[in-house]
């Protein structure tokens, strides 16, 4: 019988257990003893759809609505009688958008009303256009933080956001008030604002604009916070005042984008973005009858204001340092 601790044998045994020790090194570790790490699946950021609308409407502009008259004739030592070196010659860029210049005033020039009508049209448009511009693009700027805490659960940036745009927030959810929200938090078309402050203001020369910074006519019944019209059927009824130009219209938007009174402007601006559409001045200007007491007669005095003076150009527009 061969003995258990036979030279040969054992080492034989000692070469296996030597092997074997060194497999590991030269082999995958089984599954159950490597850690495993858990990857949290990252949230999807959507396309904004409203901003892919309206990108699409800049990339694509309507070279029907560019055509040389009054804005383009004035003279440049007659704007810059009344404005900053910069607003005078204003250049389309090889997008075909209007270049405007990111230069801002803060009240309406004096004087415009002894100006001939093209060369006061002139001076009001370029003023206005930055602030326009200015104003919509903060509205923009607020979509995408709105985007952003809907993408990562930012529920109190979401109240935030509602709260600013006047929606109760009382029993609703993150996905209501982000749907209430989508539907408040747009811009106001371009050609639309100049019409109204057009109307609102005579060009840049009624008493409102020159003395409270106020283009847009909005009432306010705090006695202290604006000028007195001549004529108000409410003795308590102010026009509102401003501490400068951009004041005033961002305060039009939000009035826009806020009141009740404006409910069917908001439906009607959703319904061409649903439609794949971005409303111009034009489009959503029959929605406009409850901002003054003379309703549809207001509504036409905005379309022919944007017709006749081609205002609808300027819905092509971008600013530029």
């Amino acid at each position: 019988m061969i003995r258990f601790f036979q030279p040969s044998i054992l080492g034989a045994l000692l070469l296996a257990v030597f092997a074997g020790l060194l497999m590991p090194l030269y082999f995958e570790k089984p599954r159950f003893s490597v850690k495993q790490i858990q990857t949290q699946p990252q949230p999807q950021q959507q396309e904004d759809s409203a901003r892919s609308v309206y990108d699409y409407k800049l990339a694509n502009p309507d070279s029907n609505k560019f055509s040389e008259d009054w804005f383009e004739l004035v003279s440049n030592d007659t704007v810059l009688e009344f404005l900053p070196s910069g607003f005078q010659k204003f250049r389309f860029g090889t997008s075909g958008l209007l270049e405007v210049p990111n230069l801002f005033v803060p009240i309406v020039p004096r004087g415009l009303d002894t100006l001939p009508v093209g060369d006061k049209k002139a001076i009001f448009i370029r003023f206005m256009l930055p602030l326009i511009l200015n104003a919509n693009q903060e509205i923009w700027e607020q979509r995408k933080i709105l985007e952003v805490a809907k993408n990562t659960a930012d529920y109190q940036t979401i109240i935030n956001i509602a709260k600013m745009y006047k929606i109760n927030t009382d029993a609703l959810n993150s996905d209501a008030l982000v749907r209430l929200a989508n539907e408040r938090v747009l811009p106001v078309p371009t050609s639309l604002a100049l019409a109204q402050a057009a109307i609102e203001s005579g060009w840049g020369t009624s008493r409102f604009s020159i003395q409270g910074n106020a283009l847009f006519g909005q009432w306010s019944w705090s006695p202290g916070s604006g000028l007195k019209p001549l004529e108000a059927s409410n003795s308590q009824a102010v026009v509102r005042s401003f501490p400068d130009l951009q004041g005033s219209v961002t305060a039009y938007m939000k009035n826009l984008n806020t009141h009740l009174a404006y409910q069917e402007f908001r439906e009607l601006r959703n319904s061409y973005v649903s439609d794949g559409k971005w409303p111009d001045g034009l489009d959503l200007a029959s929605a406009m009858h409850p901002y003054a007491e003379i309703a549809d007669h207001y509504v036409d005095s905005i379309k022919n204001i944007i017709m006749q003076n081609n205002l609808g150009r300027f819905d092509y527009s971008e600013l530029v340092n």
